[in-house]
């Protein structure tokens, strides 16, 4: 397995993730408060429903990156690269196309896939097992709907459709 020599960009791309993911959890919890206090208010469902949606979808890209970070986190444990590290790039290319809805969140996500990129043509990663772009995408599409499962089982649901 190839040694990952540009340990420093990849480490600066999960602290992005990790502040991201910081970030949208306070979102979250002011999206949930606002929702609860129009709820208590008495105003229209439309608004608390395009509340609860952007809340649905804020939860969905948390539990994305805690996965994605999981799988930097190994990445860089191992010091080495992985096929994960194309995966990992797919996934956030995905997102972000999933959550375009939340444009700041996707440009965001556009950003670090586009990092990620840079640190994937640095690298020696060789084909092992003949996986094409297709099989990369697959394997994203999966870390994805594991974060789905995530958002599921914590009571939400994880729409990533258009909130408005």
């Amino acid at each position: 397995m190839p040694v990952l020599r540009n340990r420093g960009s990849l480490a600066r791309v999960l602290y992005d993730m990790r502040m991201l993911r910081r970030r949208l959890e306070l979102l979250a919890l002011r999206l949930e408060r606002s929702a609860k206090s129009l709820e208590s208010r008495g105003v229209g469902g439309d608004v608390v429903r395009q509340y609860r949606n952007a809340l649905s979808q804020v939860g969905y890209v948390i539990r994305a990156l805690e996965v994605l970070e999981i799988k930097l986190e190994s990445i860089l444990a191992l010091n080495a690269v992985t096929q994960d590290l194309v995966v990992v790039r797919e996934a956030l290319r995905e997102l972000g196309r999933r959550v375009k809805s939340l444009p700041e969140v996707s440009a965001i996500l556009d950003e670090l896939s586009d990092r990620v990129s840079d640190i994937v043509a640095e690298m020696p990663i060789v084909d092992a097992g003949g996986q094409t772009s297709v099989a990369y995408t697959e394997a994203a599409r999966r870390v994805l709907e594991e974060a789905e499962k995530l958002v599921g089982a914590s009571g939400e649901s994880p729409q990533t459709q258009s909130a408005g």
